[in-house]
Formats: structure tokens, sequence, C-alpha cells
């Protein structure tokens, strides 16, 4: 994959592979100070990169993500990023995991290895 980076701040890095159609976001360390707005604001600054370029497809990784989503982020992720990231042409999404990481949950309470809270369909790319 040879990419570009199209933007970083404290707390991510997002990519572009004109070749591959894959816009990647790459979390930082960072991420255990940032708020719940903060999080929001980054994945709308995201999506509107995936928008901009077309992207066929989306890479993540949470191999340094620290932050912990609260209850209510999943369903406005789905109703103000997802559909975005739809509308944009987006067919996969796929997620660079840390196994020795601890992992948080979404629904926000489990705290273990990625093998004892993720689905083995988890760990493969998503498609839409």
């Amino acid at each position: 994959m040879e990419a570009v980076q199209l933007h970083e701040d404290g707390f991510l890095m997002i990519f572009w592979d004109e070749k591959a159609r894959i816009t990647s976001i790459d979390w930082k360390d960072f991420t255990a100070s940032m708020t719940g707005d903060q999080f929001r604001e980054e994945l709308t600054l995201f999506a509107g990169y995936v928008e901009e370029k077309r992207a066929g497809g989306i890479l993540v990784d949470v191999s340094k993500f620290h932050h912990r989503p609260d209850p209510e982020f999943m369903p406005w992720h789905v109703k103000n990023i997802s559909t975005r990231y739809t509308a944009a042409g987006v067919k996969c999404e796929a997620f660079v995991l840390n196994i020795k990481c601890k992992l948080l949950a979404m629904s926000g309470g489990f705290t273990g290895t990625i093998s004892q809270a993720l689905p083995p369909e988890v760990l493969f790319p998503i498609k839409h």
C-alpha cells in the first residue's frame, strides 16, 4: 500500500491510497485522553475524507486506540458516520488489532483480550 498522508493531529493520522482506493486511519496512544466529543469530531473529519475520496475501502488501525466510547456512541455512529461511508461507496472495512492490547467493547463494559471479546467474524473485513 502506497499511501499519502492527508491529515495528522494529536489523536490520529489519516492516509489515502489512490491505487487501492482505501482511506485509512491510524489512532494514536493519546486517544486515552480523548473526550467523547473529540472522538466524534475525529470520526466526522475522517468521514469527510472518505466522502471526498469516494473510498471503496476503509482500514482502521486500532492497535493504539485507548478511548472508551460512551454508551450513546454506537447509535450516533450508525446515524452520523456509517451512513456517510455507505453513501461514499465504501464496500469493505477492515481493522488492525493488537492481539496483546486490552480491548473495551463499544457497548462499554468489557475489558479483556481480543480473543475474549470478539467473535471470529469480526476479525475479518466487514463487507457492506
